[in-house]
């Protein structure tokens, strides 16, 4: 009887020990500066589309096909843009984006590409997730989700990453 529990026990223990081996090889985050990303929070927003959609009531603007918006040095573009205006208890109104559609997102040499961004004013923070790409000068990092911290230009890549350097770039 002893014998049957040890077997399972050491089945179990190697079992999780591969999957906790195999999760970390899976999952990465990694941190980076990307000083062209930081920037000034009282630099004017300007948000160019072919179409627009406003409802007063919800606070929501849509941006539609071929939006561009520029925000200091950054460039971002994609297909639908979509802001949220709320006011906080305090009385300061917020404004959120979010971007849809494939989203690039460019400063200096720098490119970022995915699947959606989100944008917090009051935070000063950018999101893009699926399918994201970073490039920089000729280095590529791939991953499922990159958070950039436009205060400080400080960028974090997670999901499965990948980099690719040129030795020479």
């Amino acid at each position: 009887m002893l014998s049957k529990y040890w077997k399972f026990s050491v089945k179990s223990d190697f079992s999780f020990a591969l999957y906790l081996f195999l999760g970390n090889l899976c999952h990465a985050e990694t941190r980076l500066g990307i000083e062209a990303f930081k920037i000034d929070p009282k630099t004017n927003l300007e948000i160019t589309s072919q179409s627009m959609t406003f409802n007063s009531k919800t606070g929501r603007v849509n941006f539609l096909n071929a939006v561009i918006v520029k925000y200091g040095q950054l460039q971002l573009s994609a297909q639908e843009l979509t802001v949220n205006q709320y006011k906080r208890e305090e009385g300061e109104q917020n404004l959120t984006f979010s971007a849809s559609g494939t989203v690039m997102i460019s400063s200096d040499n720098n490119i970022i590409q995915g699947d959606r961004a989100e944008f917090s004013v009051e935070e000063q923070s950018l999101t893009i997730v699926g399918n994201v790409s970073l490039n920089q000068n000729e280095n590529t990092m791939f991953g499922d989700k990159l958070v950039v911290d436009l205060k400080n230009g400080m960028a974090t890549i997670s999901g499965s990453v990948r980099t690719i350097i040129n030795p020479n770039g």
